[in-house]
């Protein structure tokens, strides 16, 4: 499943396609990685998978101003991020992840972040108009999306503003795990 180098989405959704709910809901979403009351990360085979073959990630400028840069530390310790952003943030938050702003598009933030992960894979954590982007301009080799139990309705879907040509999927693996369903991809080029 790890190709060397490989450029890979992995992301919530629920059922009906959105990766967060009204007001930005994710709770529900993530709750497979997350024990939101104490905020301690809960163990899995594919977390760890996810934490090991990481070596760069690609991010939004709304994720990271959602989550605070995650106060400067990542869950996935040490590794570059690179954030699509139109400007640099005034404050950036000091911590154990070095922040890259990047403004001249997916294409440059991809590359980017290839080059700092070296042997190791580039995980695209999006937000939906990173993936988007990546979807769109063919960057991405691999999509993870992790199916939650619920339908949302409304919010913000994943696959819109991808273009119009068809994106050929091979299934690598279909796992069903505490509550979630995880579908790994591989894209046909």
């Amino acid at each position: 499943m790890n190709g060397m180098g490989s450029v890979f989405l992995d992301i919530s959704m629920s059922l009906d396609g959105f990766i967060a709910g009204r007001d930005d809901d994710v709770e529900r979403l993530h709750g497979w990685i997350v024990d939101f009351e104490t905020g301690i990360f809960k163990q899995s085979e594919v977390l760890k998978e996810l934490f090991e073959r990481t070596g760069a990630i690609v991010a939004g400028r709304r994720v990271y101003e959602i989550t605070s840069g995650w106060g400067g530390n990542h869950p996935i310790r040490g590794v570059p991020m690179y954030v699509l952003s139109h400007d640099i943030p005034e404050n950036v938050p000091q911590g154990g992840t070095a922040f890259t702003f990047v403004s001249e598009g997916a294409e440059v933030a991809i590359r980017e972040a290839k080059r700092a992960a070296g042997d190791k894979d580039v995980y695209v954590l999006g937000g939906a108009a990173v993936a988007q982007q990546c979807l769109k301009a063919s960057l991405l080799d691999e999509i993870h999306v992790h199916i939650a139990p619920v339908l949302f309705t409304e919010g913000i879907r994943l696959f819109d503003h991808i273009g119009s040509e068809c994106i050929q999927l091979e299934a690598i693996r279909i796992l069903e795990s505490d509550g979630i369903t995880h579908l790994s991809y591989r894209i046909v080029k």
